[in-house]
């Protein structure tokens, strides 16, 4: 629950004299403030703190350049360093501070650090009430969006007006689950706002939920493709654009539906909804109890046939329809002999006791293979 060290300065720059040397802030976000004299003492930070600094302990550029460069290792937002009256940074340190992106201030000797400190205390206070407001509304519209009441006004109270568009995204990355929580996931939280602007963001069950304000779903497929590329371990679901603040519950659902066949279905660690073809369907059928029947009917008698004799015919039925029930193909992708495929596959058809390649029944079997990815766990 930051805010942003440019809005920040704004609110100092014109009573006190704090000036800003980098090219800009750099998008930092600042969740509180410290004081850091000695570099071994900057360990002891959590991240995104605007550090203030007397710099009597600067005794050279290099010494400057290591304080900044740990500073920067450990996820500091920016620094604010006092100097007597015609001093300032060096040429060679706010070049070196551009180029690692690192936002850097000079304050007048004279400057009320305790003054400047409680006036940014309040302002990330206010800003951390008005987030916990926002996530309870959110989460207010998601899961009960017949009650109005209890989020359209904390919405329009912030900017979030109800003929906005608004788009959902949810993702997790488990792997880096421990003790102290999932580091991973926090680091991907704070970089939400850089990389999409307004969101509200909250963390439940180890998923975290994104909702994106006036952010082009192609904007947020760009963003969370780079974040999925890098990384294999996270997973993510973007659902629809709702149009108006009382369609963000369906936004969800849809997102939620497919971060969940990334881990089913389609062998992929990102999906947007608008990709998933007749998986629209089938996970929006609201009863399921169809479903099993449905597989029975179709392809019980193989899957009792394969527990009971432990062979593998479904998969070889998967991976036949995959190629478009060519032999040849199906053959390569199987690594066997054509005249074993063609032995395997009659067997498949005296098993099922029906032409798999009737029209009817291909389209049977194609739906209760989908249908079978839509659960925990796969078949084979």
């Amino acid at each position: 629950m930051a805010v942003e060290l440019e809005y920040l300065y704004e609110k100092i720059a014109p009573e006190y004299h704090i000036k800003l040397h980098t090219e800009g802030c750099f998008g930092k976000m600042i969740a509180w403030t410290h004081v850091v004299e000695e570099i071994e003492f900057i360990a002891s930070l959590h991240g995104e703190e605007l550090v203030f600094c007397s710099g009597m302990s600067c005794t050279s550029d290099d010494w400057l350049q290591r304080y900044i460069n740990e500073l920067n290792r450990h996820h500091a937002g920016g620094m604010v360093m006092s100097f007597r009256e015609g001093e300032t940074f060096s040429q060679k340190i706010v070049d070196y501070c551009n180029k690692i992106h690192f936002p850097i201030f000079s304050a007048a000797w004279t400057t009320p650090y305790i003054d400047v400190m409680r006036l940014f205390a309040e302002i990330l206070l206010q800003n951390e009430q008005r987030e916990t407001n926002l996530i309870a509304a959110l989460k207010n519209a998601i899961y009960y969006p017949e009650n109005e009441g209890s989020y359209l006004s904390h919405f329009e109270r912030n900017g979030f007006y109800r003929d906005m568009d608004y788009a959902v995204i949810i993702l997790s990355c488990h792997t880096y689950d421990d003790e102290a929580g999932n580091e991973r996931l926090r680091k991907i939280e704070k970089s939400m706002h850089f990389l999409l602007g307004n969101v509200i963001t909250y963390e439940e069950k180890g998923r975290l939920t994104v909702l994106a304000i006036g952010c082009p779903l192609s904007k947020i497929y760009s963003e969370f493709g780079k974040i999925c590329k890098k990384d294999s371990n996270v997973y993510a679901g973007i659902g629809t654009v709702a149009d108006g603040i009382r369609e963000i519950h369906l936004s969800y659902e849809k997102a939620y539906t497919a971060y969940q066949l990334t881990k089913t279905a389609i062998q992929t660690n990102l999906l947007s909804y608008d990709e998933l073809g007749i998986y629209k369907i089938l996970a929006d059928v609201k009863e399921e109890s169809i479903y099993p029947a449905f597989v029975q009917e179709t392809l019980g008698r193989l899957m009792e046939y394969d527990k009971e004799k432990k062979t593998k015919y479904m998969k070889v039925l998967e991976v036949y329809f995959e190629n478009d029930c060519s032999i040849v193909h199906t053959a390569q992708a199987l690594y066997c002999h054509k005249n074993t495929l063609s032995y395997k596959l009659e067997k498949i058809k005296k098993i099922l006791g029906y032409d798999i390649l009737a029209n009817k029944n291909r389209a049977k079997i194609i739906v209760a293979i989908y249908i079978l990815r839509l659960g925990n766990e796969y078949f084979y």
